[in-house]
């Protein structure tokens, strides 16, 4: 009988020890050995710890295009400056 629920996904470990988690429910996945409680425990664990590294990883690249846009408003404002001044503009 199927159960109702709300949202899903999936934590698996990979051959090599590694985990991974992906929102596919319908992934075909070969299933060796029925996970344990430390498997669950470590497979969230690793899952969390990769979400914060994205998390962290896209707030740097935020800051840093964040940066070179006003780098570049900087270096446009000067240049229209320098024309205006020159009479240019």
């Amino acid at each position: 009988m199927p159960l109702e629920v709300e949202t899903a996904f999936v934590v698996a470990m990979r051959a090599d020890g590694s985990f991974f988690a992906t929102t596919n429910t319908g992934v075909e996945l070969i299933i060796k050995r029925e996970a344990k409680n430390s498997d669950i425990k470590h497979g969230c664990t690793d899952i969390l710890a990769l979400l914060e590294h994205t998390d962290i990883a896209n707030l740097i690249l935020t800051k840093i295009a964040s940066n070179a846009q006003s780098e570049s408003e900087r270096t446009s404002s000067s240049m229209r400056q320098a024309l205006v001044e020159k009479g240019i503009l």
